[in-house]
């Protein structure tokens, strides 16, 4: 045998003996280890779960929840704040997992979706529902039906307001700015 293939052939045979990385049990009772799992966790945690909309408004009808739709597209530089600070907030990604169903439309793709009995491309939901730029958010009833939306980027506070308006259903005794008002009534 060569000199060099006797060398790598040794070389293999101490890899293969090597413990490999990661195999061995981590140590997860160290500090930085426990801190590295809560992170995780919490990033879990505030993480939302998108649907394609026919699968949201199914489930929306199903759970008794309403929607938000969230109409973006690939080029969009606010969508992509939104989705980072807005959507991937803790407190509103926990307010969303539990009071509504979210949906994605890229409001530049031919995919199908079912709205109102119309089979549409997500292009022409977009235009339908009013869409004049990105990103834009529309909040719908539990059986698709809709309530109104928001353009451009919403920070999270405002969008808690929003969102609260809704689930509570607070639209059915008046508008947006009288429940804005009575917020500020019983701050007082």
């Amino acid at each position: 045998m060569a000199p060099h293939r006797a060398a790598r052939v040794a070389l293999t045979l101490t890899l293969l003996t090597l413990p490999l990385a990661g195999s061995a049990k981590p140590d997860t009772d160290s500090p930085s280890n426990k801190a590295k799992a809560e992170a995780g966790s919490k990033a879990e945690a505030s993480k939302v779960e998108w649907l394609a909309f026919d699968a949201a408004a199914e489930r929306a009808a199903k759970q008794d929840k309403h929607m938000i739709v969230d109409i973006y597209t690939t080029w969009c530089g606010w969508c992509k704040v939104m989705d980072r600070e807005t959507y991937g907030n803790p407190e509103v990604a926990a307010y969303l997992k539990d009071n509504f169903v979210l949906a994605k439309v890229n409001g530049e793709s031919a995919n199908k979706l079912h709205w109102n009995g119309k089979e549409l491309t997500e292009r022409q939901f977009a235009r339908e529902v009013g869409v004049t730029g990105y990103p834009a958010t529309f909040f719908m009833k539990p059986n698709a039906e809709l309530l109104g939306g928001v353009p451009g980027y919403i920070k999270s506070p405002d969008f808690m307001i929003y969102t609260h308006y809704v689930a509570t259903r607070w639209y059915q005794k008046g508008k947006i700015q009288e429940y804005v008002d009575s917020l500020r009534a019983s701050s007082k």
